[in-house]
């Protein structure tokens, strides 16, 4: 079930009217309804998320040192995502046998790092209240964030979750709003642009060289309107019960270079691997060459952590690379003096280039596609291109004002009278969009 979807409005709807009556046994609704949500999709795969929970509790109550628990914890990421790919770069195809290759377990990713950030930030006495198995339980599998993102600290979920929920008019009209924003991202945009491209992605051949401009175009919306999409909805379900995620966007297509773009995309993911990865390897605290260094392993395993394949691999590489290049000051004495305007035409350029080796996965495919695209790249005349960069420069314009601080000030000023009959109208128009459905949401399969 995914938010952007019938069940899931009908699931919502029971899980509010469980609330209302049952309010006293609010944890244990939370986490009732939390595993319902993440075994409608397969339920075998539930008991993942039970072994992470009573392990990571067992590591907390024992005071296991992090370098037992964290490979404990990580060991069925690694063995369900990964182990096809490791056993293929090293040659074991004897045994790959008993490797797993088959679909990953929802937001396996996601829930590991919510776990590993636990772990550390209660041995390190970021987190120092007492923990129970209870607690641990509901703060992991709270499904609005569950399997993908944003991604949580303890301290950032577990005192809201603690509170009787309470359900205010201004709560319930912002929630309302940002719900209804991710959405219309999801299926009025996010879902139309992927009917668009996905063809072209998958078989460049088949398609003329203005499709390919068209789709290396229309493919960084697509996965920008999907993952806040599917943010914006999150954040909109808590607002509703009077809990406050951290946002995981702000209008990261205006950055004005890759550093800034990495602080505004995937907000919380950044911050996980500054946190947990970056800084305990020594950040930027160290001469330039580690810095360099600390950089391109952190980029590089950030590229892993979105799939188990060569072209991630590469992505990861790739911003790693530039990222230091962009450290070392080289570029900004030679942009220092461009107008603002011009940095974000450069950043997107890069971003919108390196978003391709995200997309395709076959590295034979990706170097054709590239080779279509920068032999067409200039046919700014032919009409496609040209309604495409239209789209995209009307985009990018209102994107500033997508953001949290101004549905809140919307929610405010509208009235139920208005809400009621706008939200009705959104989510059936929708629902009859896609016939009552929708395409699962890009991140979740990373």
């Amino acid at each position: 079930m995914i938010f952007s979807s019938v069940e899931f409005i009908l699931f919502f709807l029971i899980f509010i009217i469980s609330l209302f009556f049952f309010l006293k046994y609010q944890k244990f609704l939370i986490i009732l309804f939390s595993l319902i949500f993440y075994s409608f999709w397969k339920p075998i795969f539930t008991l993942i998320i039970i072994y992470l929970i009573v392990s990571s509790y067992l590591f907390i109550k024992k005071n296991i040192s992090l370098k037992i628990a964290i490979p404990l914890i990580i060991s069925p990421l690694i063995y369900f995502k990964y182990s096809t790919f490791f056993f293929k770069i090293i040659g074991f195809d004897s045994i790959s046998y008993i490797t797993y290759s088959g679909n990953l377990p929802l937001g396996i990713s996601f829930i590991t790092f919510t776990v590993i950030a636990l772990l550390v930030d209660v041995k390190r006495k970021i987190y120092t209240n007492n923990l129970k198995l209870s607690t641990v339980s509901e703060f992991i599998l709270y499904f609005p964030q569950l399997v993908a993102g944003p991604i949580l600290r303890a301290h950032q979920l577990i005192p809201y979750l603690k509170k009787k929920i309470s359900f205010t008019e201004e709560n319930i009209k912002n929630g309302t709003l940002l719900f209804l924003l991710g959405f219309i991202k999801k299926i009025f945009f996010a879902d139309v642009i992927a009917e668009i491209i996905n063809p072209i992605f998958l078989n460049p051949l088949d398609f003329s060289g203005e499709y390919i401009v068209v789709a290396s175009l229309l493919f960084p919306l697509q996965i920008y309107f999907d993952f806040s999409g599917y943010v914006d909805m999150a954040l909109g379900i808590s607002k509703i019960l009077g809990i406050s995620l951290p946002i995981n966007f702000d209008r990261p297509y205006l950055s004005k270079s890759l550093t800034e773009f990495w602080r505004r995309w995937h907000i919380t993911l950044s911050r996980w691997f500054r946190d947990y990865l970056y800084i305990p390897l020594g950040g930027s605290k160290v001469n330039k060459l580690k810095t360099y260094y600390n950089l391109l392993i952190t980029m590089t395993i950030a590229g892993l952590w979105h799939g188990s394949s060569w072209n991630f691999l590469i992505w990861g590489i790739a911003h790693g690379t530039l990222l230091c290049v962009e450290k070392s000051k080289i570029l900004s004495k030679l942009t220092n003096f461009f107008p603002d305007i011009v940095k974000i035409f450069l950043t997107c350029f890069i971003v919108f280039n390196l978003w391709i080796i995200f997309k395709i996965s076959n590295l034979e495919t990706l170097m054709l596609f590239y080779k279509i695209l920068y032999s067409n790249i200039f046919l700014i005349y032919n009409i496609k291109i040209l309604l495409t960069l239209i789209i995209l420069s009307i985009t990018l314009y209102f994107h500033k004002y997508d953001n949290c601080n101004d549905v809140e000030k919307i929610s405010k000023k509208i009235s139920y009278k208005l809400l009621i009959p706008i939200t009705a109208s959104i989510l059936i128009t929708g629902f009859l969009l896609n016939l009552g459905t929708s395409e699962k949401f890009i991140y979740f399969d990373f």
